[in-house]
């Protein structure tokens, strides 16, 4: 039993002040300064947090590409979403490891097991993947973030026409 991979895909910060950050990884990596923009809502990425549909247009992302892993910088607006709360509850540093898995139901059963966590709270979907926030913190002292590739468009309207009917 495992989570069906070793492969890690990005490493995610929870920063307040992400232009402070963003600069300070420039210079110590010797690279262009790379983009902020605020997290996509629903038009582009619908996502779900204990089984809500949310939308965090006000959290502001960085990405940062390494040789052999990303860094994704976020700040939290003053609304709430689960980068917020990760900040209010353990502050800013390491939120969370990225793993893109075959069978993310296998990933799931083993984080259990391992770790006493009953599935995610939070989930992401983009056209051909989908990513999952599993508070893993109290056993290993960062969240897991399990990815999957799939056809999402049908669970994308689904949520896109919860979000119309409840404005």
């Amino acid at each position: 039993m495992s989570i069906g991979t070793k492969k890690l895909v990005h490493i995610a910060f929870v920063v307040r002040d992400l232009d402070k950050v963003v600069d300070a990884w420039t210079k110590i990596l010797g690279i262009e300064r790379p983009r902020i923009w605020n997290i996509p809502g629903p038009d582009v990425a619908p996502v779900l947090t204990n089984g809500h549909p949310e939308i965090y247009t006000n959290c502001r992302i960085s990405v940062i590409q390494l040789e052999n892993v990303t860094l994704e910088l976020t700040q939290p607006g003053d609304e709430p979403s689960p980068w917020k709360t990760f900040l209010e509850k353990h502050g800013e540093g390491m939120m969370h490891m990225a793993f893109l898995t075959p069978d993310e139901e296998e990933a799931f059963r083993t984080i259990k097991e391992a770790c006493g966590t009953d599935g995610y709270y939070h989930i992401g979907y983009y056209p051909d993947q989908s990513y999952s926030f599993v508070d893993t913190f109290d056993s290993l002292k960062t969240e897991l973030n399990i990815k999957v590739d799939r056809d999402n468009s049908e669970v994308m309207n689904k949520i896109r026409a919860q979000i119309t009917k409840n404005n």
